[in-house]
């Protein structure tokens, strides 16, 4: 039977920069090295405690998970 080593974990949040010619503009902000074991309440709390210390505000976060297939 095949498992999945997990091997790191990132989240990635979207800031929005605001309209420029009536396009949204918007950066990318990664943090990566995060313990395999995250919870998503602790991803939220990270988020919440970094949007009051970016300048623009977090219009999205995702979390990506990589693993090594092992059989």
């Amino acid at each position: 039977m095949a498992n999945i080593n997990p091997i790191s974990t990132s989240i990635r949040m979207t800031l929005s920069l605001g309209m420029v010619d009536g396009k949204a503009v918007e950066k990318s902000v990664s943090i990566n090295a995060l313990d395999n074991e995250v919870t998503p309440e602790t991803v939220g709390a990270v988020v919440t405690a970094l949007e009051s210390l970016l300048e623009y505000p977090v219009i999205e976060t995702k979390q990506y998970e990589t693993g090594l297939l092992v059989e």
